[in-house]
């Protein structure tokens, strides 16, 4: 059985590798809106094109874990992720760059539900938190990679070379997870007996979980798609600067994973159950959202928006490790790549409708501070949904030995 440590690197630099691809579009928007002549709205649906794919293939990846095996499914997810890459560069139209995105969100879409359970099955249990969190920095460091990557190279060569460029690392990753991670053991048959989709489905506690899901993924994907373009409202005009300075986002976000996955671990053994560290994020990172949309209509520092875009950072991802723990918790391993799949296919309904009405906002009123408003009156929403979690605040602990 491989180390969990070396299961956890191995599957950063895999969420690393793909967010490259994932991210890589938002800081290249401006010479593609050009090109193809794109209002913030339009730019806005074609951002989104993504999480529609991603979003449908949630339920399907993880039955296909659950039936074909979990590594399998990944590899061919970051395969397909890889073709979808060299196509985006070869599409010439707004309808076929569409289509591309759709294609790469079906690859990426693969990974989520069955490399979850590939971490749930090779962490130990009193490390469940901590180690989906850290597993899960990949998306945050690809984020900041993807935007100052794209946006440097973006000013050195067509936007389409870099999406070239950025199908090579995922191959290696499919290299190394095939060469060095094996399949985790099946679970006995006998764990899953009864566990119907339609129980899973049918289980309250995975809604509401999802339910106050939508709010960080929203908020995320509002500040990686539109975060470079903030900044242009404070006076930064050029693409690689701006670029820059929305990466900020990216390296709070593994330091949030880590820490508030170490906190709620830290909490559930002192008997507090983790949805009031989940509660306490979302609740920090709506005021910190608030502030930056202050901040914007103020035309302040970009200093400032920076800092408050790296807060905002710090407690979205930090949701993560505290909600797959409570996901690992209630539910069979037979079974939880379909709960995995469902779960995040309800968060991801944020990443369809975040991003679109702040572009959508921003058409409107001219300013991207009202959809900052916006998004921090959800965050409150969203802190009152994960409480509802069927689960005690207070939880009876274990008796000592």
């Amino acid at each position: 059985m491989p180390s969990p440590y070396l299961v956890w690197g191995l599957l950063v630099y895999a969420w690393v590798a793909n967010y490259l691809i994932r991210m890589g579009l938002s800081p290249l928007l401006p010479p593609i809106m050009t090109e193809l002549g794109l209002s913030y709205t339009r730019a806005g649906f074609l951002a989104t094109a993504f999480f529609y794919a991603y979003v449908a293939m949630q339920v399907p990846a993880g039955f296909l874990g659950d039936r074909l095996g979990r590594r399998r499914v990944v590899l061919g997810g970051i395969l397909l992720g890889v073709l979808a890459s060299l196509l985006t560069g070869l599409a010439g139209s707004f309808e076929t760059l569409f289509l591309a995105r759709l294609l790469t969100g079906l690859g990426q879409g693969c990974v989520f539900s069955n490399d979850r359970v590939i971490i749930a099955a090779y962490t130990p249990r009193e490390k469940m938190a901590m180690g989906q969190g850290v597993s899960f920095s990949g998306p945050g460091l690809g984020t900041t990679l993807g935007l100052i990557l794209a946006g440097a190279l973006g000013e050195l060569m067509p936007w389409r070379g870099v999406f070239f460029l950025f199908a090579l690392p995922p191959l290696l990753a499919a290299f190394l997870l095939w060469r060095l991670v094996p399949e985790p053991p099946s679970p006995p048959v006998a764990d899953a007996a009864g566990w119907t989709f339609r129980r899973v489905a049918a289980t309250p506690a995975l809604w509401v979980l999802g339910g106050a899901g939508i709010t960080p993924v929203s908020l995320q994907f509002v500040l990686a798609i539109w975060g470079p373009l903030f900044f242009s409202e404070v006076g930064v005009s050029d693409l690689g600067r701006s670029a820059l300075y929305a990466s900020v986002q990216g390296v709070s976000a593994p330091v949030g994973l880590f820490a508030m996955g170490w906190l709620a671990d830290r909490a559930h053994k002192h008997g507090i159950s983790r949805k009031a560290i989940i509660a306490l994020t979302i609740l920090l990172a709506g005021a910190s959202i608030a502030g930056m949309g202050g901040a914007l209509q103020a035309k302040g520092s970009a200093a400032l928006v920076a800092f408050l875009m790296m807060a905002a950072s710090f407690f979205l991802w930090g949701t993560w490790g505290p909600s797959y723990a409570l996901l690992a918790e209630r539910f069979p391993p037979a079974i939880l790549g379909r709960a995995f799949g469902l779960y995040n296919a309800v968060c991801f309904v944020g990443a369809v409708v975040g991003p679109f009405l702040t572009g959508w906002v921003k058409d409107v009123t001219g300013s991207f501070a009202w959809g900052c408003y916006g998004a921090a009156v959800v965050s409150g929403l969203g802190a009152v949904v994960a409480l509802a979690f069927p689960q005690a605040l207070r939880l009876k602990r274990a008796p000592s030995p």
